[in-house]
């Protein structure tokens, strides 16, 4: 821009900006305005135009902003002055200007805003005086009520919260301040309704004025008048309940005990009215001491019936009886609970509790003890028909249910009368699944379900519920494993494992973050549980082969279910456990078919794998130990077998084989040490007897070896090595005789036991027996 044209329009723009502040804004806008056709004829750059446009044209908001602000002020002087329409008016002038003349929209709306509050806070100032007069002048409560919630409403526009605030409790203050003045008018009414005898009217009219006392007084003072309204109604009711207390004594003296009651109980409502304090329990505890002793008269009779028949001979023994007690005796528990509160009605009603509950035990005792006899003799049904006569007995006792010790105890030993018969129809499906009958099967798991909705809601109902259930899965899944569905099972799994992999897809693109975590957790629970029962498949699958002796398939079955598990968003122990203990006890079924078919190597690398999969598997371990053992390998045999002892230290078989390795090694010393502790674990174990017998036998201590042996065989009569060896120590002794018994015996046990020593051992016996009749004939012809 030329620096000429600019000279000319600052002139301009200063010439305007001066009558601006000297409040000529007409004038000065239409200086304004000449500064705008100024530049639309001499500015010719546009960029430079649009820039100068856009200035003058703020400086024009501007102004027109600066005449509202003054007319503001104006209407804020007129509101000083209580000139409030003038006010309104100046300000709706200014609502004028800036809605035709302010060409910034957000501008233009501040200015509007501020100027509706300012109205607004006229109109309201307006609304509150207007109360006021009508309230104290005019006495018209209600009006001045409606025109202060008016000014509510319009406090409630203010954008500035605290603004807000502000105005809506001064406004309350009034209100207040009429709910005191009602309060009071009410008050008024009331006491004079009382005073005339309008009790009932008194009385409407006090809870009346309960409801203005929260609305009007501050805490404290809100806490005076309501104990005051309290004593004033409850000083009605007292007077009530004394005529009425009167009358009822007057016919108690006058032998109309019915009539009395009647009376008596309207007092004893009127009392139920009060409200609570210390004249409402001094007014219930006379009507308790002219009404209970009537009650008390009534039960007296109705118990001595009750015991008369709780003391006949056969009582006990007869539930028709007990019921009969019971009967009488809750006739007069009914007649006690219709006393009034008081120390005497607690004792009298626990009196009557106590006899229900003496009369009712011996027939549950004796039902119970019946009932216990009956399933010992399996007659279950006879069982639950008595349980069941001594439940409805136990109801009828004075505890609260949950509170019924006896019912608890009966509710449990029916319990297990069904959990019982339950047992043997679980035991009958299990037999039907051992046998591969599945479809039997799950028919008798159910029968044994629906058996369960007879028993009590306990915990053992629940745990009895999910073992039935897990049979019946575990069932099905067999099933569909031996009709060979696995892959058509795996195919289903596939498929829902897709669709809820596209939904959780989905999930992930929800805006909301809570939302979408928890859809997302939510799918990814699903796909586990869906993961869950492939598992299952995959393990049963795993268990029929090896069941087939098809063991290197079955362990790729195992290896799947666990890397399954390990795809779960949260992997299952529970799940990795099942897979790891079919998988384990497989691998040593396995290793002892290899150490059967000499193959030990392979039976160590199996019972290593066992290993690998739990470091603490003892079965594992022994079976390494004992295929280094067939092995020769006395010392690699020994140090598994103490691994095994390292997690189990009763494992006797361990402690067996570690003192034979010992032998082995005729290490005899340490051989006895290790067998000696099997006795000190079971002294009945006769395989540490012949095996201690062994040693003895290996280092000529026949006498210790016979009576080993003959420990063994003590224990185990067929025993057949025991009897073969001890012959041999026998012989070793030359105690030839008891040498041949002792051998016969294991020959007979075991015929294939000493082939090639039986013909030796016949021969022998027949020359000794020659021997024995050539010395007698000798004898003879002596």
């Amino acid at each position: 821009m030329k620096p000429s044209i600019l000279k000319k329009l600052n002139l301009i723009i200063e010439e305007a900006n001066t009558l601006k502040d000297n409040n000529k804004y007409q004038k000065a806008i239409d200086k304004f305005e000449q500064a705008l056709n100024f530049i639309n004829i001499k500015v010719d750059e546009p960029s430079e135009k649009k820039i100068e446009v856009e200035n003058i044209q703020n400086a024009i908001n501007q102004t027109y902003s600066v005449e509202i602000n003054s007319i503001i002020q104006e209407s804020i002087r007129l509101t000083a002055l209580k000139e409030y329409e003038n006010a309104k008016s100046n300000f709706k002038k200014a609502i004028s200007i800036a809605k035709e003349k302010i060409s910034d929209q957000d501008l233009r709306d501040a200015e509007i805003d501020d100027i509706n509050d300012l109205l607004t806070e006229i109109e309201i100032e307006q609304l509150i005086i207007k109360g006021i007069k009508i309230r104290d002048e005019d006495k018209n409560l209600n009006n001045a009520i409606k025109i202060f919630e008016d000014g509510l409403n319009l406090a409630d526009k203010f954008r500035d919260p605290e603004e807000k605030k502000e105005h809506i409790s001064k406004i309350n203050k009034e209100i207040s301040k009429i709910n005191e003045l009602q309060f009071k008018q009410i008050l008024q009414q009331g006491t004079a309704l009382k005073q005339s005898g309008q009790f009932g009217e008194a009385i409407k009219v006090f809870e009346k004025a309960k409801s203005y006392i929260e609305k009007s007084f501050s805490p404290d003072t809100m806490k005076t008048e309501i104990v005051n309204l309290i004593n004033l109604s409850n000083d009605i009711y007292s007077n009530q309940i004394k005529s009425i207390l009167e009358k009822g004594i007057d016919l108690i003296s006058n032998g109309s005990n019915e009539e009395a009651i009647s009376e008596l109980r309207n007092a004893l409502g009127v009392a139920n009215k009060m409200y609570d304090s210390d004249l409402k329990k001094f007014e219930i505890s006379l009507i308790a001491e002219a009404l209970n002793p009537i009650y008390i008269e009534q039960i007296k009779p109705i118990l001595e019936e009750g015991k008369e028949i709780t003391q006949r001979d056969n009582f006990k023994e007869s539930i028709t009886e007990i019921n009969k007690a019971v009967a009488i005796y809750n006739k007069a528990l009914v007649i006690a609970e219709s006393m009034v509160n008081s120390e005497r009605r607690i004792l009298e009603i626990k009196k009557i509790g106590d006899l229900i509950n003496q009369a009712s035990l011996p027939g549950i005792s004796l039902i119970k003890d019946k009932s216990i006899q009956l399933i010992g003799m399996q007659k279950y049904e006879e069982a639950i028909n008595e349980i069941y006569v001594a439940l409805s007995i136990a109801k009828q006792m004075a505890y609260p249910e949950e509170e019924n010790t006896e019912l608890d105890e009966l509710k449990n030993i029916m319990n297990k009368v069904y959990s019982t018969q339950n047992k043997e129809v679980i035991n009958r499906g299990k037999e039907l699944v051992s046998h591969n009958e599945y479809e039997k099967a799950i028919e008798v798991f159910n029968e044994a379900l629906n058996m369960t909705n007879k028993m009590y809601l306990t915990e053992e109902m629940d745990n009895e519920v999910n073992l039935i259930k897990s049979l019946i899965y575990d069932t099905e899944v067999k099933q569909l494993v031996g009709k060979g569905k696995l892959d058509e099972q795996q195919k289903e799994k596939e498929k829902e494992i897709e669709k809820l992999q596209k939904r959780l897809e989905y999930a992930q693109t929800i805006d909301d973050p809570q939302r979408r975590v928890e859809e997302m957790n939510k799918i990814k629970n699903m796909i586990d549980n869906v993961h869950s029962e492939e598992i299952k498949f995959l393990i049963e699958q795993g268990n029929q082969l090896a069941q087939k002796e098809a063991f290197e398939e079955a362990f790729s079955f195992y290896e799947r279910a666990l890397k399954v598990n390990e795809m779960m968003e949260e992997p299952d122990i529970k799940n990795k456990d099942l897979v790891k203990d079919s998988y384990k006890r497989e691998l040593i079924n396995k290793a002892k078919l290899e150490i059967d078919n000499t193959n030990y190597d392979s039976a160590i690398v199996n019972a290593n794998k066992a290993v690998e999969l739990d470091s603490k598997f003892v079965d594992a371990y022994y079976h390494i130990g004992l295929a280094y053992n067939y092995k020769k390998k006395y010392d690699a045999a020994i140090e598994n077998f103490q691994k095994a002892l390292n997690y189990d230290k009763n494992h006797i078989e361990s402690w067996n084989l570690i003192g034979l390795a010992y032998m082995a090694k005729s290490e005899f010393n340490n051989a006895l040490n290790f067998l000696n502790k099997t006795l000190e674990i079971d002294p009945n174990y006769s395989t540490g007897w012949f095996n201690i017998g062994n040693i003895y036998k290996q280092t000529d201590e026949f006498d210790k070896a016979i009576e080993s042996y003959d420990k063994a065989t003590e224990l185990n009569p067929d025993f057949a090595k025991a009897w073969f060896f001890m012959g041999c120590a026998y012989f070793d002794k030359k105690n030839y005789h008891q040498a041949l018994e002792s051998l016969e015996k294991a020959i007979k046990l075991d015929p294939n036991l000493a082939q090639d020593v039986n013909p030796l051992i016949k021969d022998l016996k027949s020359t000794i027996d020659k021997l024995k009749e050539t010395l007698e004939l000798s004898f003879l012809n002596k």
